[in-house]
C-alpha cells in the first residue's frame, strides 16, 4: 500500500514541477511587476526568483528528473513483482512512460501555460522551499556546466535597443484569438514608429500652407484670421519664401484690442512670434521632444538649401499615434481620410492623400520610400506624368487618373488585388 502511495506523491511532485517551470517561463513580467508594485508578496518572490534564472531553472530541472527517476524505478519493480521479470520490464516500460508523459508531461504543461500567473502564483511558496534545499547541489551543478560551456564555441548576440523594439513590434504584430489587432496595440506600434518616420513624410505640403503677406493692410489680416479654421498663421514680407515670422490668433486678439481703440499705431511685427525652422529629414520622435522642450506647437520644414517645404505641427504627430484629430473648427474634408467607394470595387481618392494614412485606413502596405503621396507614388513608378483615363498596375494595384489639374493628379481609382 505505501509504494502505490508514493507513486501518487512523485506523480503529483511530477506534475508540480513541469507545470513550475513552464509557468515560469511563461508568466508575463510586466504583470508580475504590476503586482508587485501593489504589494503582492507573491509576485515580488517570483521576480526574485527569476531574477537568478540559473539557480530556478536548475531547481526545477533537479526536482523533476529526481521524481522521475524515483517514479520510474518504483514503478518498474512492482511491475516485475506482478507480472516477473520478463513482461514487468516490458510493461513498466510502456505503461509507466505513457503516465509519466501524460501526468507529468503533457497535461501539466499545456495547463500552466494556460494559466501561467495563476500556477506560478499558486506554486511559488513551494518552490521557493525547494529552491533553497537544492541550492548546493543546484550551485555545484551551474558551476560545472559553466566551465563546460567555456569549451564551446559561442557568439550570443548582445541584446541592444532595436533588438528590443523588434521584439515588442513583432508581439504587437501577433493577431489575437478575434485574428484582430485591438486599437491599442496599433497605437503603441506608432510609438515605436516614430523614431523611423520623418517630419517630410507627415507635413502640410508648402501648396496647401495658408501664409499671409505681412505687408497688407491690417484690417485685411483681421479679417482673413477671423475667418481661418487655423490658430498660427505664417506671415512673410517680399516673396512667400521669406517668412518673417508667424502670427497666433491670441496675439491677434490683442491687437485688435489696441487697433480699435486707437491707443497707438499697430504694427503687425510687434505682435509676431520668431518663426522656428526644422530640418525635412528630423525624425517625429525627435520632433516631438523638441516641441516639448520649446513648448511649441508649430514649425516650418525646410530642406538641406533652407527652402520651406511645408509645416508640422504637434497635433501632426500625435495623429500618427492615435489617428485624426478632429475639433469644431475643421471641415469633414481636413480630418478625416474621404473614401468613395467606385462601382468596380475600388476606392477613389485625391492625389494628395498621403500613403501612410492610405495603408493605415485599408491596411495596405504601398511603399512610401521614393513619395508620401498618392500622386507622387503614382508618379515615380509611372516615370512620367500620365493623362487622365490612363490605368497603372503596381504590386497587384490597378490605379487610374480620373481627373488631373494642369499637371497635378487631382483625383485617383485604386483597385487592389483580387484575395
Amino acid at each position: 500500500m505505501f509504494e502505490y502511495i508514493l507513486i501518487g506523491v512523485l506523480l503529483l511532485l511530477s506534475f508540480y514541477f513541469s507545470g513550475t517551470e513552464t509557468a515560469m517561463t511563461a508568466v508575463s513580467m510586466p504583470q508580475l511587476y504590476d503586482l508587485g508594485k501593489k504589494g503582492n508578496w507573491r509576485a515580488q518572490k517570483i521576480m526574485m526568483l527569476k531574477k537568478d534564472s540559473p539557480k530556478l531553472l536548475g531547481t526545477l530541472l533537479f526536482g523533476n528528473n529526481i521524481v522521475n527517476i524515483a517514479l520510474t524505478a518504483l514503478s518498474t519493480a512492482l511491475m516485475i513483482d506482478f507480472f516477473g521479470e520478463k513482461y514487468g520490464v516490458l510493461i513498466a516500460t510502456f505503461g509507466v512512460s505513457f503516465v509519466v508523459l501524460l501526468f507529468s508531461e503533457i497535461l501539466p504543461k499545456t495547463y500552466a501555460m494556460n494559466n501561467a500567473l495563476s500556477f506560478s502564483m499558486m506554486s511559488v511558496p513551494i518552490l521557493n522551499f525547494f529552491v533553497i534545499c537544492f541550492s548546493p547541489i543546484v550551485r555545484s551543478f551551474n558551476l560545472l556546466s559553466k566551465g563546460l560551456i567555456k569549451l564551446l564555441p559561442s557568439a550570443e548576440p548582445v541584446a541592444d535597443a532595436e533588438a528590443v523594439k523588434a521584439e515588442i513590434r513583432g508581439t504587437l504584430l501577433m493577431p489575437t484569438k478575434d485574428n484582430l489587432i485591438n486599437q491599442e496595440r496599433v497605437m503603441l506600434k506608432s510609438v515605436l514608429d516614430l523614431s523611423d518616420v520623418t517630419v517630410e513624410d507627415i507635413m502640410v505640403h508648402r501648396s496647401h500652407v495658408v501664409s499671409l503677406n505681412a505687408s497688407l493692410p491690417v484690417s485685411e489680416i483681421f479679417e482673413f484670421v477671423s475667418r481661418s479654421p487655423y490658430s498660427r498663421i505664417p506671415l512673410w514680407k517680399g516673396e512667400p519664401d521669406n517668412i518673417i515670422g508667424v502670427l497666433h490668433a491670441k496675439a491677434l486678439l490683442k491687437m485688435m484690442n489696441s487697433y480699435y481703440r486707437g491707443k497707438s499705431k499697430v504694427s503687425i511685427v510687434d505682435y509676431l512670434t520668431k518663426p522656428w525652422f526644422v530640418l525635412n529629414t528630423t525624425s517625429l520622435l525627435d520632433q516631438l521632444h523638441a516641441f516639448k522642450k520649446r513648448r511649441e506647437h508649430f514649425a516650418l520644414v525646410v530642406d538641406e538649401y533652407g527652402v520651406i517645404e511645408g509645416l508640422v505641427t504637434l497635433e501632426d504627430i500625435l495623429e500618427e499615434i492615435v489617428g485624426d484629430i478632429s475639433d469644431e473648427n475643421d471641415s469633414p474634408d481636413q480630418s478625416v481620410l474621404q473614401v468613395i467607394k467606385t462601382d468596380a470595387g475600388g476606392y477613389r481618392l485625391d492625389g494628395q492623400t498621403t500613403i501612410r494614412d492610405i495603408n493605415r485606413h485599408f491596411r495596405w502596405e504601398l511603399s512610401d520610400e521614393h513619395a508620401s503621396t498618392l500622386a507622387g507614388y503614382i508618379l515615380y513608378e509611372a516615370e512620367r506624368i500620365p493623362s487622365e483615363g490612363e490605368t497603372f498596375v503596381i504590386d497587384g494595384f490597378s490605379f487610374t487618373i480620373v481627373q488631373k489639374e494642369k499637371n497635378r493628379l487631382a483625383v485617383v481609382d485604386i483597385l487592389p488585388p483580387a484575395s
